[in-house]
């Protein structure tokens, strides 16, 4: 098993501390169990892993076709992302 060092701000580490004691887990058991939730707990080999990562991005994932999406798209995307936060947020109020 392998250390790691993550920097998390001060806020989100208080919640992230608080919200594992209360499950009865250490911080460490609480984010591994997170990370194993997101990204899968398939055990692969060394070779494997750098296969998977040498074989480049899964171009299905960008729209289905295959192809990485345009430079104007993902300024679109980033825009209506943003668009999205500022109408959820407290800054129209003030």
């Amino acid at each position: 098993m392998k250390n790691v060092t993550i920097t998390l701000d001060d806020a989100v580490a208080t919640r992230t501390r608080i919200e594992a004691a209360s499950r009865g887990k250490s911080l460490s058991e609480f984010v591994r169990e997170l990370i194993e939730r997101e990204i899968g707990r398939k055990e692969m080999t060394d070779l494997e892993a750098m296969e998977k990562f040498l074989s480049g991005p899964d171009l299905a994932a960008f729209g289905g076709e295959g192809q990485l999406p345009t430079r104007q798209e993902i300024y679109d995307e980033r825009i209506d992302e943003l668009v999205r936060r500022y109408e959820h947020s407290n800054l129209r109020n003030r």
